[in-house]
């Protein structure tokens, strides 16, 4: 099972830490960790950069793109994708602050969500706490002055 939280951030935050994603790792994760004082000044951090999710358009988008298959159940604000070939799972939640993520199986699923919220915002980090591994869903472009 995989475990996955989703944050979006201010497009000029996401162009300065590009290449740096280890620190806003460690900003999410040290939150995850801290004492009730310590998250309430990493919280302040971390909605500063951070847009609220438009949780409208997320759900316009997902019922747009999936609404077609038999495999895609939506209830609210909970979306799920349940792949029988090959054998993947993933679901969805929306948040105010932050998408959660959960999945089995093979990535199709998990990978089919993220290609929608790709086209949505570029500047979706994925955070899996449990391995350590996280990144853009799409890689930032970094522009080059001359």
């Amino acid at each position: 099972m995989r475990h996955y939280q989703l944050f979006l951030l201010e497009e000029d935050v996401a162009q300065h830490y590009f290449g740096q994603e280890s620190k806003l790792f460690h900003l999410f994760l040290e939150r995850t960790m801290a004492s009730p004082e310590q998250k309430q000044i990493i919280d302040l951090q971390i909605e500063y950069i951070s847009k609220p999710m438009p949780g409208l358009l997320l759900q316009q988008k997902m019922m747009t793109a999936f609404s077609n298959l038999s495999s895609y159940k939506v209830n609210k604000h909970i979306h799920v994708l349940d792949l029988a070939q090959p054998e993947s799972c993933a679901e969805l939640l929306i948040h105010k602050k932050h998408l959660s993520l959960t999945s089995t199986g093979e990535i199709e699923a998990e990978t089919m969500f993220f290609e929608v919220l790709r086209k949505i915002d570029p500047c979706f980090f994925a955070i899996n706490f449990e391995t350590h591994r996280f990144g853009w869903l799409n890689p930032i472009k970094q522009v080059k002055f001359v």
